[in-house]
C-alpha cells in the first residue's frame, strides 16, 4: 500500500485544487495562492517523505533484491495482452522519485510567492500536481504501456503549464509547439512497444530485459526508443520546442525543463540499457547525437539575450552530456548528472525567476546589471549554481559532468571526437554562464530608472528554496562521488582521470575569465549573432520543409492530379459519351419497319450462332 501513496498524494492535491478552481469560477471569487499553494506543496512533501522512506528501506536490502512492487488492479485484458497496473520501485526509479518529489516540493513552495498575484492560482497548482503525478507514474510503471501513460501525461501537463497564460497567443503557440513536437517522438515509442510485444510476447520491463531481443531487432527497437527520447529530452533534431517553452511561468521552467520531464529520456534509455547496449550502432547514434547537441546548443546559448533562454539552451546542452554518457555506456554517470543537474539547474531557473520578479517582468540581460547589492540572497545562491554548472570543485557538477567527459574518452564506446566536443562544450558553458552572471549581477546597472527604484529581494517563500537548492548544488555531488578505495584500478587510469578533471576545470576557468573580461564593464546592449540567436534557423528550416514546404508540395500534387489527370479524364469521358451517342442515334431512325428489320436480322444472327455453336460443340 505504501508505494501507491507516492502517486496518491499528488493526485489528491490535483483534485482538491481543481475543485477549488471550479468553485472559484462559479462563485467568481479568487482562491488565495497561499491556500492552494499550501495544499499542493503539502501533497508533494508527503510524497517526498514516502519516497525517502522507501529509498532508505531499499538501501538495507541486498543489491540483487532491491525491488518493491505493488499491483493496484488489472488494467488491460485483451487476448494475449494481460497487464496489471503495477508500481515498481528499484534503485533507478528511487533516485528519480527523490528528485521529482524533493525538487518538486521546493518549486511548489517557491511558486506560492511567485504566483501570489495570479488570477487563478488553484488552477496553476492543480496542473503542477498533475504533472508530478504523471511523472511519478512514468518512473514507477512496471510495464511499457504504464510508462507510456506517464510519458503522455507529462506531455499533456507541460502543454497546460507552458500555455498557462492562455490570453497571450504567443504562449499558447509555445504550448502547442511543445505538445506537437513531443508527439513525433511518441510515435516512435509506440512502434517500439509494438515491436517488443511482437518479438517477446511481454511488455513488462523486467521480463523484457531478462528475455532480450534477437540481434536483428535490437537495432530498430533501440533507434525507435532513442528517437522517442530525443523528443522528450530535447535533443537534435527535436529540440526547438524547449526554448519556446520558456513562455510559461518560471517555476514551470524549473520543474519541467530542468529537473524532471526533460530527463525522462535518460530514464527510459537507462531502464532499457541492458537491451539497447547490445547494439554498437545504437550506442554510437546516441553518443553522436549527444555530443553534437551538447556543443551546438552551447554555441546557441552564447548569443541569447533572454535570461530564461540562456538557461533553456543550457538545459539542452546538459541533456546532451547525459545522452553522451549513455551513448558511451556510462549510464550510471548519465543518471548521476540527472540528479546534480536537477539541483543546480532548478536553482538557476528559480534564481532567474527571482530576478524577473524583482524587475517586474524584465528578461533582457542587457537591461540588468549591478543587482548584487540589491538582491544578495538571489545573487549568492545564483553564484553557487553557476559554480556547479561550470564543474568547479567541490560543487556537484564537478563530479558528474567530469565523469561523463572522462568516460567519453576512456570508455570502450568513447572516442577522441566525443572528448573534444565535450571539453569544448565545457568551455562554452563557462563562457555563456559567466556572461549571464556578470551582465545580471555585476558591472554597471542598465536597469530602467523607474524599475530600479522598486527593486527588492524576493520574499522568504521564494528565497528559502533557493538556499536549500544552493546547499544541494554544493554537496549533492558527494552523494555519487566515485570511491577508489579497494577498486581494481591502475595508477595510469587514475592519472588519466585526474588529468581530464584538471583539464576540464582549467578550460572552465579560461572560459569564465574571457567572458568576465568581455562583459565585465558592458554598459549597453551587444549586437549578437542572429543565426545563433534564432537557434541556427532550425525553426525556419522546419517551417520551410514541413510548413510552407508541405503546402507547396500539396499544391503541386493537387495541380498535377487535378488538372493533368482528373480534369482530362472528365473531358475525355464527355467526348467518349458524345461519340457513342452520335453512333447509337443512327440506329434510332423512328421507323417501325426499320426496327422490325433489325429485330429480324438479330434473330437470324442469334439462330445462326446457336446452330453453328451447338454443331461445333457436338463435334468436340
Amino acid at each position: 500500500m505504501i508505494l501507491s501513496l507516492l502517486i496518491l498524494f499528488p493526485a489528491v492535491g490535483f483534485l482538491i485544487n481543481g475543485l477549488l478552481h471550479l468553485m472559484a469560477v462559479n462563485s467568481k471569487r479568487k482562491i488565495s495562492a497561499n491556500v492552494s499553494g499550501f495544499i499542493a506543496t503539502a501533497a508533494m512533501v508527503a510524497s517526498f517523505g514516502v519516497a525517502l522512506y522507501q529509498f532508505l528501506l531499499l538501501r538495507n536490502i541486498p543489491a540483487e533484491g532491491r525491488i518493491f512492487e505493488q499491483t493496484l488492479f488489472n488494467w488491460i485484458s485483451l487476448g494475449k495482452l494481460q497487464l496489471d497496473f503495477t508500481l515498481r520501485l528499484d534503485s533507478l526509479s528511487a533516485v528519480f522519485c527523490l528528485v521529482i518529489t524533493g525538487v518538486g516540493s521546493l518549486i511548489h513552495l517557491y511558486s506560492i510567492g511567485y504566483m501570489h498575484d495570479d488570477e487563478t492560482p488553484a488552477k496553476y497548482f492543480s496542473y503542477l500536481n498533475l504533472f508530478c503525478f504523471m511523472m511519478l507514474n512514468l518512473v514507477l510503471g512496471a510495464t511499457l504501456p504504464h510508462v507510456f501513460l506517464g510519458w503522455e501525461g507529462v506531455g499533456l501537463a507541460s502543454y497546460l503549464l507552458i500555455g498557462y497564460w492562455y490570453r497571450d497567443l504567443e504562449k499558447v503557440a509555445a504550448g502547442q509547439k511543445a505538445f506537437i513536437m513531443n508527439r513525433i517522438g511518441d510515435l516512435a515509442f509506440l512502434l517500439a512497444m509494438f515491436l517488443a510485444f511482437r518479438a517477446t510476447g511481454t511488455l513488462d520491463l523486467l521480463q523484457l530485459q531478462k528475455i532480450g531481443l534477437e540481434p536483428a531487432l535490437v537495432l530498430p527497437f533501440g533507434l525507435l526508443i532513442f528517437f522517442a527520447c530525443t523528443g522528450k529530452s530535447a535533443q537534435i533534431p527535436l529540440f526547438t520546442w524547449l526554448p519556446d517553452a520558456m513562455a510559461g511561468p518560471t517555476p514551470v521552467s524549473a520543474l519541467i525543463h530542468a529537473a524532471t520531464m526533460v530527463t525522462s529520456g535518460i530514464y527510459l534509455l537507462t531502464r532499457l540499457s541492458s537491451v539497447i547496449s547490445s547494439s554498437e550502432t545504437v550506442l554510437m547514434v546516441i553518443a553522436m547525437t549527444g555530443a553534437v547537441t551538447v556543443f551546438l546548443s552551447a554555441l546557441m546559448a552564447c548569443a541569447q539575450t533572454d535570461i530564461k533562454k540562456v538557461l533553456a539552451y543550457s538545459t539542452i546542452s546538459q541533456l546532451g552530456f547525459m545522452f553522451l554518457g549513455c551513448g558511451v555506456g556510462a549510464f550510471d554517470a548519465g543518471v548521476f548528472h540527472v540528479m546534480t543537474h536537477a539541483f543546480f539547474k532548478a536553482l538557476l531557473f528559480l534564481g532567474a525567476g527571482s530576478v524577473i520578479h524583482a524587475l517586474h517582468g524584465e528578461q533582457d540581460i542587457f537591461k540588468m546589471g549591478g543587482l548584487m547589492k540589491k538582491l544578495p540572497i538571489t545573487s549568492w545562491t545564483f553564484i553557487m549554481g553557476w559554480a556547479a554548472i561550470l564543474g568547479l570543485p567541490p560543487f556537484s557538477g564537478f563530479f558528474s559532468k567530469d565523469e561523463i567527459i572522462y568516460q567519453s574518452l576512456t570508455s570502450p564506446h568513447g572516442s577522441v571526437s566525443f572528448f573534444i566536443l565535450a571539453v569544448a562544450a565545457a568551455f562554452l558553458t563557462a563562457f555563456y554562464m559567466t556572461r549571464l552572471l556578470v551582465l545580471v549581477f555585476f558591472g554597471p546597472s542598465r536597469v530602467d530608472a523607474k524599475v530600479a527604484a522598486k527593486i527588492h529581494e524576493s520574499p522568504m517563500l521564494m528565497a528559502a528554496p533557493l538556499i536549500v537548492l544552493s546547499i544541494l548544488a554544493l554537496v549533492g555531488g558527494w552523494l555519487g562521488a566515485p570511491v577508489h578505495v579497494g577498486a581494481e584500478t591502475t595508477t595510469e587510469s587514475h592519472a588519466i582521470e585526474y588529468a581530464v578533471m584538471g583539464g576540464s576545470v582549467v578550460m572552465a576557468l579560461i572560459g569564465a575569465f574571457i567572458a568576465h573580461k568581455k562583459y565585465g564593464q558592458t554598459s549597453k546592449a551587444e549586437k549578437v549573432n542572429s543565426f545563433l540567436l534564432n537557434g541556427m534557423k532550425w525553426d525556419s528550416f522546419y517551417l520551410c520543409t514541413f510548413g510552407t514546404g508541405t503546402q507547396k508540395i500539396a499544391t503541386g500534387i493537387n495541380t498535377f492530379f487535378e488538372e493533368m489527370i482528373v480534369q482530362r479524364l472528365i473531358r475525355w469521358s464527355a467526348v467518349a459519351v458524345d461519340l457513342s451517342g452520335n453512333i447509337l442515334k443512327i440506329a434510332q431512325s423512328g421507323s417501325a419497319q426499320g426496327y422490325l428489320a433489325m429485330m429480324a436480322i438479330a434473330i437470324f444472327a442469334i439462330l445462326a450462332w446457336v446452330i453453328y455453336g451447338v454443331g461445333q460443340y457436338g463435334k468436340l
